[in-house]
């Protein structure tokens, strides 16, 4: 993604893969990406996204392990979401489609004069 991106602005990025069955989210972020593990009783839990520009200025990008249960939902989003919202004051809403929970706090929690993503994803019940 680095070389493919070196002839644009640049952007920050990051890649998720989801393992159910061994329980695990494996993550890499690049920038002003956030990205965090929703769990039982409005549990959150920050993913690390390294500093840098995807096409620009790069560390070496790690890639990082985080236990991902089966009542878990991943949400990532863009620098133009607020990061400051928090899931209990949606109560039910995790339990709701991932679509639903992104579509909520891309409504809520989004920029207005910013670009602003929202990914919400969970493993099949």
């Amino acid at each position: 993604l680095h070389r493919a991106m070196t002839h644009t602005r640049g952007a920050a990025l990051a890649v998720a893969e989801l393992d159910p069955s061994a329980g695990v989210l494996r993550y890499a972020g690049l920038g002003n990406i956030t990205g965090v593990v929703l769990g039982a009783a409005d549990e959150r839990r920050g993913l690390v996204s390294l500093p840098g520009i995807a096409g620009h200025q790069r560390p070496s990008v790690r890639e990082y392990d985080y236990a991902f249960p089966p009542e878990a939902t991943l949400v990532m989003h863009s620098d133009g979401v607020v990061d400051r919202w928090r899931i209990g004051d949606y109560p039910g809403l995790t339990g709701r489609s991932p679509l639903v929970l992104a579509a909520t706090l891309l409504r809520d929690a989004g920029v207005r004069r910013d670009d602003a993503c929202v990914l919400a994803a969970r493993t099949p019940a």
